[in-house]
């Protein structure tokens, strides 16, 4: 495997090697807050990403994408670092404001990052396996993490987890720094829509780094919107990205359901098995039809319902594990299919219209449950389960055709 490959499977390791991630739901519960404040924190930090995500795409189109992944790497250590130094709602909350921040910066441009320098080396179809190796390496990590996360409550509590945590950010930035510095994007022949008109390519300076922002951005958004084929893409991608926000209530459903506090990073780890196993398949789903891709989809909300209505924490641990295996599956699968379905210069600003609106579907559910908070968190994860069976039939019929391995991209 090429050195560029292993770098970009170890950011996407790192980017989950965090083991405050199990147990900060918890976190916030025992400093006191109730399920509908953790419920409005995860909607701010929602927020933040949604009116981030797009400008900071067009960002990674029109300067160095390395620049903002190091970016986001120092911000995503200073979450979690505010989070230990002060552990009150509005600690929590600025916490959450720098995670959002850093996931706008990283996420849209991460891939489009991957599929161009792949593509660069002429090796594009390896995308679907390095990104299905690297979910499935980051789902390890995050289990190891999970793992960690007993031992560490055990002698430092929460604040030891989260000190590691920051810890792990360091080592991103370290691998951040070794990817390639590629060019910007977005070049003076691409801009061809200034004020002024296009110049002649011999005598055409570079222009700004605000000029090719607003190139990247109207370019981005124009194929996300307009195009028939990228716009049914980037629906059933964001539509099953978002169904991940669920995970963030796992843990409190296993306590639910009766396992003891440092008994939950252990039953995650097995919900993390499954997920393993659902990427490292992931990149077999590349040539799926899209009526196959929503049967997954319906089969993972099928399975996240009946592990709702369970009432023992190991047999719910382990019919999520399939549940959310299957979604890995589908999210690789469908980001794989909207990364052969862009043609246009601007990938990051696309991949981050995708981004937003699992964003906006994420937030949707937060304020949902925020508001209509029962006694149970089980109910509100049989509701989004229960919702992703239908959801298997809209992914059947927006998602586009795989792209045949030696067509252009």
């Amino acid at each position: 495997m090429r050195s560029l490959e292993w770098r970009l499977l170890a950011w996407q390791a790192l980017d989950e090697a965090m083991p405050i991630f199990p147990v900060y739901a918890l976190l916030f519960a025992d400093a006191g807050l109730s399920l509908g404040e953790i419920s409005m924190l995860l909607v701010l930090w929602s927020v933040v990403g949604i009116v981030l995500e797009v400008p900071s795409g067009a960002w990674a189109d029109a300067v160095s994408r390395r620049l903002l992944l190091a970016v986001g790497a120092v911000t995503y250590g200073a979450a979690f670092a505010t989070w230990v130094l002060v552990p009150t709602f509005a600690g929590f909350a600025v916490g959450f404001c720098l995670w959002g921040l850093s996931g706008a910066l990283t996420s849209g441009t991460f891939q489009a990052l991957a599929y161009d320098e792949l593509a660069a080396a002429v090796a594009r179809e390896r995308y679907a396996r390095v990104i299905g190796l690297g979910h499935a390496l980051a789902i390890v990590a995050m289990t190891l993490a999970t793992l960690a996360a007993a031992p560490l409550l055990a002698v430092g509590g929460y604040a030891l987890a989260g000190w590691v945590s920051v810890g792990v950010c360091g080592v991103q930035l370290a691998v951040v720094l070794s990817l390639p510095s590629a060019p910007a994007v977005v070049s003076a022949e691409d801009v061809d829509d200034l004020e002024d008109g296009p110049l002649p390519a011999a005598t055409a300076p570079r222009p700004g780094a605000w000029q090719r922002w607003r190139h990247a951005l109207r370019t981005g958004l124009a194929e996300a919107t307009t195009s028939a084929l990228v716009r049914g893409a980037v629906l059933a991608s964001g539509a099953v990205l978002a169904l991940q926000f669920l995970d963030e209530y796992f843990g409190l459903l296993l306590r639910e359901q009766g396992a003891a506090l440092v008994l939950v990073p252990l039953l995650l780890g097995v919900v993390s098995a499954g997920e393993v196993a659902g990427a490292l398949v992931a990149s077999r789903g590349a040539g799926w039809s899209p009526a196959r891709v929503g049967v997954v989809v319906s089969a993972a909300g099928a399975l996240v319902a009946v592990a709702a209505v369970l009432d023992q924490p190991l047999a719910a641990a382990l019919v999520l594990a399939a549940g959310y295996g299957l979604v890995q599956l589908a999210v690789v699968t469908t980001e794989v299919r909207l990364q052969d379905s862009i043609e246009a210069g601007a990938r990051a600003t696309v991949i981050s219209t995708s981004n937003v609106l699992a964003e906006l579907l994420s937030v949707a559910a937060y304020v949902a449950i925020a508001l209509l908070a029962a006694d149970r968190v089980a109910t509100p994860v049989l509701v989004t389960g229960l919702l992703a069976v239908g959801l298997g039939a809209v992914v059947a019929r927006v998602l586009p055709a795989s792209r045949p391995a030696g067509s252009p991209v």
